[in-house]
C-alpha cells in the first residue's frame, strides 16, 4: 500500500471512529414526570428511567438472568431509599450490551432486584435505572421543555442545543450520596443546599430540617395527604402549597409550588431538601450535567 493508500485508509478509520463515539439525541417519556428512556440491552428492548439519585444503576432480576447478565446470587442485601415498607433483596449484577438509539456503552455496575416495587399502580413496568455508575462519565443534557435527551461526546456538542437560551448558570457538580447538589436554593428568605433527583417524579420534597429555617414552617399551607412510592415501597406524606417564592442562581418560581416534607432526615449543611421533575420541569429548563468534568450549567428563558 502505497503513502497516500494508507493515508486515506487511515482517515476512514478515523471518520469510522468518529461516528461510533458521536453524540446521541432521543426523546424521553414524560407522562410520569420521570426520564422514560427506550432502551435495548443484550438486543432485547427495555423501558429505563434516568436517575440521579441511586449508586448503583439497577435491573430487574428477571429480566438480567433472562438476558444472560452477571448476577451473584451469593451475596445479597436490601434496597434503601424513600418508602415505609422493607427494602427489596438486591444482588450486584453487571449491565453489559446496553444501546440506546442504536449507541452502544461499555459494561457497568448495577443490583439486580424485583423493581415491580417501584412501579405504581396501571404505570408502565421499569426494566432497568441508569444511575450514576452509568453517568459517572457522561456528559448528559436534559430538556425538559422538548422531552428531549442528549448524550454527547464533548460538551461543545451541546452549543446547538443551548444556543436559543438567554439564561445560563454553571456551577461544579458536586455530589452528596451521588445526588448532584445545587446550593443556596431559596425558599422565599431562607437558603441552603438541595440534592437534584430525576428520579423523582415530585417537586421539592422537604427534610425536616428545612421546617426550621426563616419563614418556612409559616409558608405552609397543607394540601392533605398523598402517596409516593420509593425503593422501599409505598409512603403517606403530607402535601404542601408553599406560599413564597423559591428557586435558585437565576431562576424563581412564583409562590404556589407544590412541597411534601420527608420522614428521613437530611441536614442544613448537606442538604435541605429533594427537587424532582416535576419542579425541574416549572422552571421549563435545559440541563447540562457534565460529570466529566464535574460541572453543571442550567439554561433557561429558551426561545
Amino acid at each position: 500500500m502505497n503513502k497516500a493508500s494508507a493515508l486515506i485508509a487511515f482517515f476512514s478509520l478515523l471518520s469510522c471512529l468518529t461516528s461510533q463515539a458521536a453524540s446521541l439525541e432521543t426523546s424521553f417519556d414524560f407522562s410520569r414526570s420521570v426520564l422514560g428512556v427506550e432502551v435495548s440491552i443484550a438486543g432485547k428492548p427495555l423501558f429505563a428511567i434516568l436517575d440521579t439519585g441511586v449508586d448503583p444503576s439497577l435491573i430487574n432480576l428477571a429480566k438480567a438472568e433472562e438476558l444472560g447478565l452477571k448476577v451473584d446470587r451469593t451475596d445479597s442485601g436490601e434496597a434503601s431509599g424513600f418508602g415505609e415498607g422493607p427494602g427489596v433483596t438486591v444482588f450486584p449484577a453487571r449491565i453489559s450490551g446496553l444501546t440506546i438509539g442504536g449507541h452502544g456503552f461499555a459494561p457497568f455496575d448495577a443490583l439486580a432486584a424485583d423493581t415491580a416495587s417501584f412501579t405504581g399502580r396501571d404505570q408502565r413496568q421499569i426494566d432497568a435505572v441508569l444511575g450514576y455508575s452509568f453517568l459517572s462519565d457522561k456528559i448528559v443534557l436534559i430538556d425538559y421543555v422538548a422531552h428531549k435527551l442528549a448524550i454527547l461526546d464533548g460538551v461543545g456538542d451541546a452549543r446547538y442545543m443551548v444556543r436559543s437560551c438567554r439564561i445560563h448558570w454553571r456551577i461544579p457538580l458536586k455530589t452528596i450520596d451521588s445526588y448532584p447538589v445545587i446550593p443556596g436554593f431559596r425558599l422565599g428568605e431562607a437558603s441552603g443546599p438541595v440534592t437534584l433527583d430525576t428520579g423523582s417524579s415530585g417537586g421539592i420534597g422537604l427534610f425536616p430540617e428545612a421546617l426550621d429555617l426563616a419563614g418556612v414552617r409559616n409558608a405552609l399551607l397543607e394540601q392533605g395527604v398523598a402517596i409516593r412510592r420509593g425503593a422501599r415501597g409505598e409512603s403517606k406524606v403530607e402535601n404542601y402549597v408553599f406560599g413564597k417564592p423559591v428557586g435558585f442562581g437565576p431562576f424563581t418560581l412564583p409562590a404556589g409550588q407544590v412541597v411534601f416534607v420527608h420522614k428521613q432526615q437530611g441536614s442544613a449543611v448537606t442538604r435541605i431538601a429533594n427537587v424532582g421533575n416535576e419542579l425541574l420541569a416549572a422552571f421549563k429548563l435545559k440541563m447540562l450535567l457534565n460529570y466529566r468534568s464535574r460541572v453543571m450549567t442550567f439554561y433557561g428563558d429558551c426561545r
